[in-house]
């Protein structure tokens, strides 16, 4: 843990290494390489719908309190899971003290500063290391880039930079644009972002992948920095509060969110269950509205509605209970065969949670298959034949 200057806020000594300017360079497109590995959450509506790749950069935009921070702490716990390693960087920047105590915490709990790193530099900090944060973080980041390695970094949050950056520039006199915010503030976050790549071969194949957070003014998403970050990222995931009023946890509206990489870099097995994920859940939205209007719908519009009302409620989650991709892939192949569809409504979420534990006991061999590659015809079976006997077991 270090502070926005990087130095030592843990008692465990100085930052080792050879000295390195924060402000360094992008590397330059032809050292770059087309993002295809997948970089796994564990929660399940960004893995199926909006999946990222390592080497992206996917703004999480949203009011405050919706869970934003929650979001990029579960996508950090989760890469304790991961192969290669991910490493990861959490840069918290304009927040609470108490936030950054209780992110130490869990981080603590869960074991995650085997691979993390945290640089904290809370609201009572400086301005000159609240603005110096991110870029500190950057650097750290690119430590393990540049020697082959994946990192992940979080800046937590840019907008809290934005306004710690518009402070120094009207101290000093600086003229005040859109906004009051200087002029260059596109260009110090694009130059920041651009960090974010997956380099060649040549240079290592190392990857840095950035989740920068927002927090917008009543869902407005056309205000200066929003509008700056949408445009340098390549895609963002919306938070919001309407779902998040209704109970829909994590609250991602996946209508107004985009994965510019996408598919791409989604496993090849999860991409094939879930392939027509997003379309079903549009229809669904679409029936839901005809059968407000209908007095009577059809039997198959009746049975599209309940198989959207499942898909809805799988894809709910509780914070800080990831799911590796190769689960998502036995639980949402069960729904595309239909095994959940004569299950009540209210059991849904507690059959999820015993079948999940049941494979991670006795069946964590399926999931090893799928893992390396494996999803033929035995595979389906054997999934089929689980499903199917806890089934029964479950219904008794």
């Amino acid at each position: 843990i270090v502070n926005g200057l990087g130095k030592p806020r843990d008692g465990l000594g100085s930052v080792r290494g050879k000295t390195t300017p924060v402000f360094g360079q992008a590397p330059p497109i032809i050292d770059r390489e087309p993002v295809l590995t997948p970089l796994s959450t564990g929660i399940k509506i960004i893995d199926t719908n909006l999946p990222l790749g390592r080497g992206q950069r996917e703004l999480i935009i949203g009011d405050r309190k919706l869970g934003k921070s929650t979001i990029a702490i579960d996508t950090v716990l989760n890469q304790k899971h991961s192969d290669p390693p991910v490493y990861c960087i959490y840069v918290i920047c304009g927040q609470k003290e108490q936030k950054i105590y209780e992110l130490i915490s869990l981080f603590e709990k869960q074991n995650a500063f085997l691979y993390t790193t945290i640089v904290a530099a809370s609201a009572g900090a400086s301005f000159a290391e609240q603005y110096l944060a991110p870029f500190v973080g950057c650097v750290i980041g690119e430590h393990f880039r540049d020697n082959g390695k994946d990192t992940l970094i979080v800046y937590d949050d840019l907008s809290k930079h934005a306004k710690a950056y518009r402070d120094i520039s009207l101290l000093l006199e600086r003229a005040p644009g859109r906004e009051a915010y200087p002029g260059d503030i596109f260009s110090l976050h694009a130059g920041l972002l651009e960090r974010a790549a997956k380099l060649s071969e040549e240079k290592g194949g190392g990857t840095l992948t950035a989740l920068p957070i927002i927090e917008t003014q009543e869902s407005d998403i056309t205000s200066f920095i929003p509008t700056n970050l949408i445009s340098i990222t390549d895609g963002q995931i919306y938070l919001e509060r309407g779902l998040f009023q209704k109970g829909f946890l994590p609250a991602v509206n996946v209508g107004l969110s985009v994965s510019r990489v996408g598919s791409q870099a989604q496993p090849g097995i999860l991409k094939e269950v879930v392939g027509s994920i997003r379309l079903a859940l549009a229809q669904h939205k679409e029936l839901q509205k005809l059968s407000q209007l209908e007095t009577v719908v059809s039997i198959e519009a009746q049975k599209r509605i309940h198989r959207g009302d499942l898909m809805l409620e799988l894809l709910k989650q509780e914070k800080h209970t990831n799911i590796e991709w190769s689960e998502q892939v036995v639980l949402f192949y069960a729904v595309e065969q239909g095994f959940f569809d004569d299950i009540k409504k209210e059991k849904w979420s507690s059959f999820e949670v015993l079948l999940l534990e049941l494979i991670r006991s006795r069946y964590s061999d399926v999931l090893k298959k799928i893992r390396s590659g494996a999803f033929g015809e035995k595979i389906k079976m054997e999934i089929q034949a689980i499903v199917k006997d806890f089934k029964q077991e479950f219904l008794l």
